[in-house]
Parts: C-alpha cells; structure tokens; sequence
C-alpha cells in the first residue's frame, strides 16, 4: 500500500539457564548426556582493501559513428566511445563494461560515461580491463521515449564486439594494443540508475549471441519492466537515501531474481548513501529527496560513497570471476553489519539455498509467551495489512509478500518451527530474512533488537546463538507514522521504506550438536523484554 502512495510452546525459558547450571535437560530431566551449548554470533565487519597491485594505463577511446532504427522507426545516431582501463602484462584479463544511467534527456552534449573513469582505473590496477561505456544516446527523448531498454542493446554490443575484434588484433580505433588481453569467457557488466536495470537485457541479448555474462553488478537500479533473468551471478547495491529511485528498487530487483535459485544473489543496502554520488558527473545531492528525513545531518560524501563502490566491486568481480568466493558475502560468516567501515544490511542467497518455513503457514509455529499474526504487506492499499513498507511493486506476484508478526512482552518467549527439511549438514549457514516493526512503539528507538536461535536434534542436543547488540538488520528505522486520505478513507503507513534484511548463522558455530538431524529451530526472545518483528523466510544457505 506504500509505494501505492508514494510511489513454541516446548521450549521454555528454563532450556537457556539450564545451559549455565547445567541440571536441567530439555526435557526437564537430569540426563547429562544430552549437550546444551550457549555462545554469542560475532559480528562481521568486512575491512578495506588495500590498493591494487596493477600498473594500469586509462584513457578514452572513439570506435566512431553508428546509427540505430528502433522498433518505433526513429534512426538514433550515437558514437561508439567511452573510458578504458587497462592492466600492464600479457593477460588475458577479465573485461568488465559499466553503463550510466540515465541522467540527462534532452541535452545530446553531455557525458556519464566519464564519471566512472575513477572505478575503471581502480579495477584495472586489480587485474580487469574495466570499460565505461557512452550511453547517453539511447536515453535522449528524441530518439524515442520509454524504449532506452530497447536502445541500450546495440550500443552495448558495437563496444563489447569493437573489444572481443581488437582482442583478435583487429583493434578498430582503440588507443590501446588489446591483442589477447581480453578473456572472452570472462564478461561481466556493471550498471547505475537506468543503466542497473538495462544491464540485464543486455546480458540476454549477448547470450543469445553465444556469449556468456559470468556476473552483474546493479547499483540504485530501477525495476520498470519484468525480466527474463540471465544466467549469471548478482549482486545489487540500494544507496539508502536514494532520492531518485526513491521506491528502491533494487529489492523488488532482488526479489524477482531471489525466485530463481540459480545463482549467487544478493543485494546490499548502503545506509546513508545516496543516488547520484557514484557517478562524477552527476552533481545533484539527491538525498533530500528521498523518504528519509533530516539527511544533512550523517549522509556519505560524494568521496566515501566512490570508496565503498571500488571495494565493493572489486571483491565482488574477484568472487564471480577470479572464484575468490571468500572475497564476498559467504553464508560460512554472519553477514556484515559493516563493509569498508559502512554500515550496511544485506540480504543473499546462494544456488544452493533451500527455504525451510516462511510465512505462508501460521499453524507451522507454535509459541510461549508471545503473540504471532500472519500478516500481508501489500503494495494495493486496500489488500494491505502493515504500516511498515518492506518494499512491494504493483506487478503480479511482487505485489504482496506474507508475514509473520512476532510479538513479545516478557523476557525469554518463545518461537518454535519444524524445519521443513531436517538435514542441515550440507549447507554453511542459517539464513534469517526479517525486518523490525519500526512503527510499533514496543521496539526501542535507541537499539537494535536481539534474541537467541536455538537448535535442538532429535537426540534432544541443543546448541544456540545470541545475536550480539546493535545489529544494522534489527536496527529501528526512524520515521513517524504518516497518513492520506484516498476513497473516504485516512490511511495510515510509516513514513519511509524498512526493507528486509538477512541474519546469517554459520552453521559450525552450533556446537555438540547432529546438524543431520535438527527437529526444531526456535527464537528465544531473551535479549530484550519487548519488541515485534516482522520474519518473511528462514533458509538454508
């Protein structure tokens, strides 16, 4: 309803002490062979990089004049040029292609593709040829509107082939000596804004040329049509004080992808960022305009965001590319609360993830001492049933997502499930997609919300882990609870967007325990005395 406007009970709290004093099984019996072990989650803080180790050489290249016929029969006139950066040594090298977005539509002069030559160099001194491609043509409204999608498909293949030909020795224009420099079974494609969402059908289109595109890279993209999804890993990146896609649509992008299971995916909220400070050429402060309020006072200058985007792409092309899968996000860890000393929250699933309880079947949870409700969050208004927005869309099935509302009043109540499947021993990590009801005043404004996830085996072992304080994935969101009047009605919502967020629990840290047999999962709420939340799935990654 948001984006419509603005767009159980066997666990008992003696189970936890019995894990200090030791007298008491989980069956209330003095049986001292079952194990009963207790410790705390780390958090993960993923560190900077150091700087590359490449010479590398950037400059401009002009393949020269091109002309294309839409659908809609306009001829648009482009030229194919752009940035390159290129490692010194004999290769080959991976090649990676940014596109722009969509950041001017009128003004034919202007370039965007130069706004990312600061990320080129930056990936080239780590061992890729990095290309930013012109792209401003296909977004000028002259040349037909609503179809850059379309326009963008063309354009990327004149520089994808102009590179594969000079790897070849047939070098066409480009200042540089490309000769077997390039892996051609190593592409990968980078996108912003528009350019975030048109990076996918520009990967379709070059596999249906019989090219592979091994991983994509999407920051602060919009979701304007639905996607035949390509078959490569991804990883999104939503600036939090998004003022341009203020919808933050690199979710619902998640979302549509997440469906699939048949890669890496993920998506990285980076909180205090916004828009437009990726790119160099871009120079509006857009966070103003997004549904945060008061963002002058912590917002991310242009130089941190710039920072955090050259790390963050480097490991995750040396993850997808050069199989450094330590380099990234790994279910064997928690997940970050920080990267690059950002705060951030993230959400991921790897190809072999399997959910193991959702929010479709409320008679699947049993409970002690807290309430739970089944609840939908809808993007129609009149289907919804939450104040909070985790970020719906108004197309098919993207447009509600099921909810269980956890509840709690009293210290160590209690959430209990049976794993769909019990097996747990083939998989790295337990992978929890919640958010905080930030507009239930029960939820402190000052902390991060906290509780314990206990396993226990058909042997009756059980073995927990307290998540630490101060988590960004159960950090309130401040907002105020606001409200429209649409069709007789006053509807009510919180202020600004509270995605979901992943918390990861390796699986080797539940100790003394037959992780082939788990019978139970529970949240034992024994962190905080109050508080409610909202959990959409549990996995297995």
């Amino acid at each position: 309803m948001k984006n419509y406007i603005y767009f159980c009970s066997i666990i008992i709290a003696a189970l936890l002490l019995s894990s200090c004093n030791g007298k008491t099984s989980p069956e209330g019996t003095n049986d001292s062979s079952l194990s009963i072990t207790t410790r705390e989650l780390s958090v993960y803080e993923k560190p900077p990089l150091s700087k590359g180790t490449n010479e590398a050489t950037t400059t401009e290249y002009n393949l020269g004049k091109k002309e294309y016929m839409s659908t809609s029969n306009k001829i648009m006139p482009y030229e194919v040029r752009g940035i390159i950066g290129v490692p010194e040594g004999q290769g080959p090298f991976p090649l990676i292609l940014i596109s722009h977005g969509s950041h001017e539509n009128e003004k034919e002069n202007l370039r965007f593709d130069t706004g990312f030559e600061y990320l080129v160099q930056h990936l080239a001194e780590n061992g890729y040829i990095a290309v930013s491609m012109d792209m401003s043509k296909p977004y000028i409204w002259k040349y037909g509107d609503n179809d850059d999608q379309e326009k963008s498909i063309p354009v990327a293949n004149d520089h994808i082939e102009g590179l594969l030909n000079a790897n070849e020795g047939n070098n066409g224009g480009f200042p540089i000596d490309l000769k077997g420099k390039i892996d051609p079974n190593q592409i990968a494609l980078m996108g912003h804004s528009r350019g975030g969402e048109t990076v996918f059908e520009i990967a379709k289109d070059q596999e249906s040329r019989g090219r592979s595109i091994q991983a994509i890279l999407s920051i602060a993209p919009t979701y304007f049509f639905e996607h035949n999804w390509p078959d490569a890993d991804v990883a999104i990146l939503v600036p939090e004080y998004d003022g341009d896609v203020i919808s933050l649509d690199g979710f619902i992008t998640y979302r549509s992808l997440s469906k699939e299971v048949n890669h890496d995916y993920s998506v990285t909220q980076l909180m205090k960022a916004n828009h437009n400070y990726f790119n160099r050429k871009v120079t509006r402060n857009d966070a103003s305009f997004s549904l945060v309020k008061n963002t002058s006072v912590d917002q991310l200058s242009r130089e941190q965001q710039e920072s955090f985007l050259m790390d963050f792409a480097t490991d995750f092309y040396h993850a997808s590319l050069k199989g450094q899968k330590e380099a990234f996000i790994l279910p064997s860890v928690a997940q970050p609360n920080t990267m690059y000393d950002f705060d951030v929250t993230v959400m991921y699933q790897t190809k072999k993830a399997k959910r193991i309880a959702d929010a479709s079947e409320i008679n699947g949870y049993s409970t002690e001492g807290a309430e739970i409700k089944q609840s939908i969050d809808s993007w129609f208004y009149k289907n919804d049933e939450v104040l909070i927005d985790t970020i719906t869309s108004g197309d098919g099935d993207l447009m509600t997502r099921e909810l269980i509302n956890v509840k709690w009043e009293q210290s160590n109540a209690v959430l209990k499930f049976v794993p769909s499947i019990s097996d747990f021993s083939e998989y790295a990590g337990l992978t929890i997609n919640s958010v905080i009801d930030s507009a239930d005043e029960i939820n402190s404004k000052d902390s991060s919300q906290s509780f314990t996830i206990l396993l226990r085996d058909t042997k009756g072992n059980t073995s927990s882990l307290t998540l630490p304080p101060n988590l960004n994935a159960l950090t309130y969101s401040a907002g105020n609870i606001d409200s429209t009047s649409l069709e007789d009605l006053d509807i009510f919502y919180w202020s600004r967007s509270t995605p979901l967020a992943s918390i990861n629990l390796p699986l080797s840290d539940f100790k003394n325990i037959d992780l082939t047999n788990i019978e139970s999962v529970s949240f034992v709420f024994d962190q905080k005395n109050k508080g409610s939340i909202y959990i959409d799935s549990v996995w297995l990654n």
